[in-house]
């Protein structure tokens, strides 16, 4: 979940940036994909569970001599700030961008294909020729309320990424397997491969341990898994 809203929050700030009418288009079809995946009625007390788990982690360790203080207080301050921020929105995450009228009505023709063009949607279209500066305003606007929800999820894979050191392991004939400890749960598996290697990592996984096939880069239905031993970098990210 928190892996999906970073891809749509980066793809609302990237398109909110440029003026083009198919930017703004990119911007709202992005916004409309965040209301709807914090439409489940969990993620609001999902995420407070999160932030207060990472406090309470990090707050196991502030007597270890090895820690920088300052730092770690900053980062508790954080959480803390972003707990409160989420605490104080009403209801269901993302509640008022679905009961705008006008966003309810391009949500709603935006799931036909095709369906949110000029003749299907004369408002929209109307919006979409308004100045930039108008429409990177009303997109601001509306996203206001899902601020606080970007500024977690930043936090939490900030915290999770930054939590394990990546090692070098070795995929004999493009296969990767390694246990997983039941005490230890293990928030993210991250896999780094050199661009220039031609190679897709396929990471499958369960409570016990995870799995990874290196697959050729091919454009095929199924693209087969290298032959070769693959040489990559690992992080299992615990905190």
């Amino acid at each position: 979940m928190l892996l999906r809203l970073s891809h749509l929050f980066g793809q609302f700030a990237f398109h909110i940036g440029r003026d083009s009418l198919w930017d703004s288009r990119a911007a709202m079809t992005a916004l409309l994909d965040i209301a709807s995946v914090l439409g489940r009625a969990d993620i609001k007390s999902e995420l407070i569970k999160e932030l207060e788990r990472h406090a309470t982690t990090l707050g196991r360790v502030a007597s270890d001599p090895r820690v920088d203080r300052e730092r770690l207080q900053e980062i508790l301050g954080d959480i803390e700030a972003n707990n409160r921020a989420i605490q104080r929105l009403n209801g269901q995450l993302g509640l008022d961008i679905r009961n705008d009228d006008f966003l309810k009505a391009v949500a709603q023709r935006s799931a036909v294909p095709g369906g949110n063009c000029d003749f299907d949607l004369p408002h929209f279209h109307f919006w979409l020729q308004k100045p930039y500066a108008e429409r990177a305003a009303d997109l601001e606007r509306w996203s206001l309320t899902v601020a606080p929800v970007r500024t977690s999820v930043d936090l939490l894979l900030s915290l999770i990424r930054g939590s394990s050191r990546p090692v070098q392991e070795v995929a004999r004939q493009g296969f990767f397997q390694q246990a997983l400890d039941p005490a230890l749960p293990s928030q993210l598996v991250r896999v780094i491969l050199p661009a220039q290697s031609g190679l897709v990592a396929e990471i499958s996984g369960g409570k016990h341990r995870f799995t990874i096939r290196f697959l050729e880069g091919r454009v095929v239905e199924r693209p087969p898994q290298t032959r070769q031993d693959v040489t990559f970098s690992l992080t299992t990210c615990v905190i």
